[in-house]
């Protein structure tokens, strides 16, 4: 990963032409900063993390008429709000937004509220292995919709950013563009659309998972079915992380019921409820055995 610090407009267009595509800075705070950590994945996918005090950029028709790769950017808003145009075209964003754009033709973003924040993906159009029409419709709509698919695209760039390992696989960068993909299907669609990899089905998978521990009724039979999978090969997709899909469940659970405990208010009864499990005993028993004591010990230790 390539880090780096800017303190003026002329030093973010440097640093930005170097991580993504050349642009002009047309307005900026006067005591402007920048930051960017900026990941290459491969030839066609990086990951920019983007931290700005408030700037306006263009990039300009004669620098996309330059622009030597088919590249579009998905950028996720964290932090400010701002405007985002292209193709007479334009789009307020703020935290949450997600937005998807051409480099080969001019667009012009507007971030001079301070504290701004933002994830951008760069990835070559044909890489992403979808119809090129499809990712031309999303680019004209310019907003992504949101939906699973967006949440579990940078749900998975976030983890790999707290924990690089899977970051160094090989296929992460592939597991990206199908993510990325998906997404756009999913939004220019309107339906639930499923990944074509098994990175990218099992990260739709565990995203799936988070989002319903509360659940009790979730087991591995309604992970798969909700999938369109076979139990057998949902086992398979897991095989990866060196433990069954069960496990995997049963995990997050405890894990997040050990936060639950943190907090002195809700009952054992009510984290055992809020983690998914069916009733205090049963849950009270696999904490013992994940954690070697019980649930009230954990909370006063």
């Amino acid at each position: 990963m390539q880090v780096a610090d800017a303190l003026s407009a002329d030093e973010w267009e440097l640093v930005t032409s170097d991580a993504f595509v050349p642009l002009t800075c047309v307005s900026f705070e006067a005591d402007f900063s920048g930051h960017i950590e900026h990941e290459r994945l491969d030839d066609s996918t990086s990951i920019n993390h983007l931290t700005t005090s408030g700037i306006a950029v263009d990039r300009t028709a004669r620098q996309a008429a330059h622009a030597n790769a088919d590249d579009i950017h998905i950028t996720l808003t964290l932090g400010g709000s701002g405007v985002v145009r292209q193709d007479g075209r334009g789009v307020r964003v703020r935290a949450g937004s997600v937005t998807t754009y051409a480099t080969d033709r001019s667009y012009q973003l507007d971030y001079t509220k301070p504290r701004q924040r933002q994830v951008l993906v760069q990835v070559s159009k044909r890489a992403l292995g979808i119809p090129l029409d499809v990712v031309e419709r999303s680019c004209e709509q310019l907003l992504v919709a949101p939906g699973a698919a967006t949440e579990v695209l940078f749900e998975t760039i976030a983890e790999t950013r707290r924990s690089p390992t899977p970051g160094a696989d090989a296929g992460f960068a592939q597991t990206v563009r199908d993510l990325a993909g998906t997404m756009i299907r999913s939004s220019v669609s309107g339906t639930r659309v499923m990944p074509t990899t098994r990175g990218g089905l099992l990260a739709t998978v565990r995203s799936f998972i988070r989002g319903n521990l509360r659940s009790p009724e979730l087991d591995v039979a309604q992970i798969a079915e909700a999938h369109f999978v076979s139990r057998r090969f949902l086992y398979e997709l897991f095989e990866p992380l060196s433990e069954t899909p069960g496990e995997h469940l049963r995990r997050l659970r405890l894990r997040r019921a050990a936060e639950l405990l943190a907090d002195p208010m809700p009952s054992i009864a009510q984290v055992a409820e809020r983690s998914g499990f069916a009733d205090p005993t049963t849950f009270t028993r696999a904490f013992h055995r994940e954690f070697g004591m019980l649930p009230r010990e954990f909370r006063h230790s």
